[in-house]
């Protein structure tokens, strides 16, 4: 296992996928020395780095038709879709407790990738120290364009780390890891496609062209990154796991039963491909 990082791509409540890789995981006590993960990727991979086994399930699944969590009238009244005030501190600090000193008591080293207004450029974090940085920093790495704000750390604007880099391999790589599993919660084959607002975007985010530019070319970071991946695969030096049929989940998604079957689905895929799996992590 030394030397082999988990890459844990985002996708809102496509995580849910992700969440049943990662318990299973925890069930047959499968433990990375590196984590990575961007939005959502990052949420589970903290539960998962404090060994709370089941977290991930209860925050999106059974709080995922919450009122608090997703709400379209919000959108138009706040313009939040999700309520980050409601996953970033009444869900981890009341609700469903994450615990912290798990998390600080670990071995794995824990990396969030964010989205820097001013450069445009990923900027990642591997330091938290108090709970309060950690979870500020996880909700930067996922608040998405137009339907959350920036957030301020360290003196930078921060937003979605999907934007910069949707499948943070590349930190991976260069933290000297020679092998990677990566969870993605896409279908094999799946092209994203130019987004159709590069014009607004451009307007809204007039003080951070960078940040703009990012947005316009976001589909074609993420398209060359699946093409890497597909190569790095290839070349023994990757192990995907990823939806194997297509997906009945959007990233809003509130419907409890559909989020559960996406769970079970990554649960029992990983399971499915344990074998493979170990072998790759031994070899």
């Amino acid at each position: 296992m030394d030397r082999t990082g988990l890459v844990l791509e985002g996708g809102g409540m496509r995580g849910a996928y992700t969440a049943g890789v990662l318990d299973f995981f925890l069930d047959e006590k499968v433990h990375f020395p590196y984590v990575v993960g961007a939005s959502a990727g990052a949420c589970n991979g903290s539960s998962y780095v404090a060994a709370q086994r089941g977290r991930n399930y209860e925050v999106m699944v059974n709080y995922g038709d919450h009122p608090e969590y997703i709400s379209f009238k919000r959108m138009f009244t706040e313009r939040q879709l999700f309520g980050m005030d409601f996953i970033f501190d009444k869900l981890p600090n009341q609700l469903v407790p994450f615990d912290y000193d798990a998390f600080l008591s670990r071995t794995t080293e824990f990396v969030v990738g964010t989205t820097n207004m001013r450069t445009g450029e990923a900027q990642f974090f591997d330091h938290f120290p108090d709970r309060t940085s950690l979870l500020k920093v996880m909700r930067a790495s996922s608040s998405l364009p137009l339907i959350a704000p920036s957030i301020s750390y360290l003196g930078e604007e921060l937003m979605d780390g999907g934007i910069a880099d949707p499948i943070p391999i590349n930190p991976s790589i260069e933290s000297g890891n020679k092998k990677h599993v990566i969870v993605l919660t896409r279908n094999d084959g799946y092209i994203k496609k130019r987004m159709k607002m590069n014009w607004y975007f451009t307007r809204k985010y007039k003080n951070f062209p960078k940040f703009a530019q990012a947005l316009r070319i976001r589909h074609q970071k993420y398209n060359t990154t699946l093409r890497k991946i597909k190569q790095m695969e290839e070349n023994g030096q990757v192990f995907v796991l990823r939806p194997q049929t297509p997906l009945q989940v959007s990233r809003i998604e509130k419907n409890r039963q559909r989020l559960h079957q996406l769970y079970m689905q990554g649960y029992k895929e990983a399971e499915q491909q344990s074998d493979q799996l170990a072998k790759f992590i031994q070899t």
